[in-house]
């Protein structure tokens, strides 16, 4: 029988947190509750390759990986080696440093889209960024949104929760992925006022056509097409989401694994909608931080020279594979959809009470085990993670998913918790 894992210095470290720190993270989706609290570590002190060390010693295989830009791995040498050599030479300077046009230049041979590049330091500050260059170039106010774009009120507007001007909410519509009635309707009742059409595409795969479809319909309007690709970015193909389905969009954003975990985002686009940015006020003082722009720079060149793309598809099918094959010989309604790089993991036709005790049911034994996945989230292999660790991951799952597979079937799940408390999920795809 498994023993318990122990995080008594966790637990007191975020009995501390919750005093100082609104929620009690910087992160939502690092909560303790998001995952098995109580059950499941809550600070890591160290990562290496595909593994991380929590701070009362205990030691995973990482497939939440930062929650997506760790796809190289924790310590990958190339990035350290980038950011050590930096760090001697300074973080950020007064003016420039060349380091700006370097990367800009890797990810204009790397990305369709990128005719031109400009730097950030987070995804929904990009994507901000992108929406107001949207409708500087077109003249127009109002964007069709479908997805999740961050905290930014351009795009929290649409399910305002507080904080934001009413008004701003006239500024943004949502439509269903795949919906293409719902975007027709969308423009049929705002004519001549569609600056942008917003999309990601993170678990359902776009219907045969559908992008290309946005694409044309946008123009056909005299809108623009943006593309978050924040975590298809450098996980799909090298060039994203719009070289893995050949559709070029107008601006594109990319966050996360640009710079395999330092803080760097970006947004490209076609050079005549860039040039919206050149006497508009958007502007960050960091930039152009070095780090960063090291790290991505060393990041970008493994993804041109390796073959992380093609690891990446071969570990997640692996993955995939051993985790159905582990809940099918369970009889566990569980199932493994979406991109083999970035899977997510859903549970059929479960009451939502129950759901959510399965999943804390799952965290807490497979962090016994030595594995952290994410409550209903995407399953992030990294370059690093061997066929090793996969297989150990699978092996975990042929023990924990039986377990389950019996609590469900006489209704004791809730009884072998160890939890303190859960929330659901947050989820941010579709």
């Amino acid at each position: 029988m498994t023993e318990p894992r122990q995080y008594a210095r966790s637990l007191a470290r975020f009995d501390q947190a919750r005093e100082l720190i609104p929620g009690g993270t910087q992160t939502t989706s690092k909560r303790p509750v998001a995952f098995a609290y109580g059950a499941y570590p809550i600070y890591l002190a160290s990562g290496e390759g595909g593994r991380v060390t929590d701070i009362d010693g205990n030691t995973f295989i990482d497939l939440v990986s930062g929650l997506g830009p760790v796809s190289l791995g924790y310590r990958y040498p190339a990035v350290e080696a980038a950011i050590r050599t930096q760090l001697e030479r300074g973080i950020i300077t007064s003016l420039p440093t060349d380091l700006e046009v370097d990367v800009a230049q890797l990810l204009m041979d790397l990305v369709p889209a990128a005719e031109q590049v400009r730097f950030f330091k987070g995804g929904g500050e990009a994507t901000a960024a992108a929406a107001r260059v949207a409708r500087r170039c077109t003249g127009r106010e109002l964007i069709l949104n479908c997805g999740y774009r961050g905290w930014p009120d351009v795009w929290a507007a649409a399910s305002n929760d507080g904080g934001i001007p009413r008004a701003a909410e006239d500024a943004i519509a949502t439509f269903a992925f795949n919906d293409r009635e719902g975007v027709e309707r969308l423009i049929a009742a705002h004519p001549g006022e569609i600056a942008a059409i917003a999309i990601d595409v993170q678990v359902t795969p776009p219907e045969d056509g559908y992008l290309a479809w946005l694409r044309d319909l946008a123009h056909e309007i005299g809108a623009l097409l943006i593309f978050d690709e924040i975590v298809t970015g450098f996980r799909l193909a090298r060039g994203g989401m719009q070289e893995f389905v050949g559709v070029t969009p107008d601006l594109a954003v990319f966050a996360k694994g640009i710079a395999n975990g330092m803080p760097l985002a970006a947004v490209v686009g076609r050079a005549d909608v860039m040039d919206a940015m050149t006497d508009a006020m958007i502007s960050i003082t960091y930039g152009g931080e070095a780090l960063s722009l090291a790290a991505a720079k060393a990041t970008l060149e493994t993804y041109r020279d390796q073959p992380v793309i093609a690891t990446l598809w071969e570990r997640g099918a692996r993955l995939r594979e051993g985790l159905t094959r582990a809940a099918r010989e369970a009889e566990l309604a569980f199932v493994v959809t979406g991109f083999d790089p970035m899977t997510a993991m859903q549970f059929v036709d479960l009451d939502l009470e129950i759901e959510r005790d399965a999943w804390s049911f799952v965290l807490q034994e497979m962090a016994d085990r030595g594995v952290l996945l994410r409550r209903g989230g995407l399953n992030f292999v990294s370059f690093s993670h061997t066929v090793a660790d996969i297989d150990e991951v699978i092996a975990a799952a042929g023990e924990v998913f039986p377990l389950l597979a019996g609590h469900l079937a006489d209704g004791s799940v809730r009884e072998h918790l160890r939890v303190r408390e859960t929330a659901t999920a947050y989820r941010r795809f579709s």
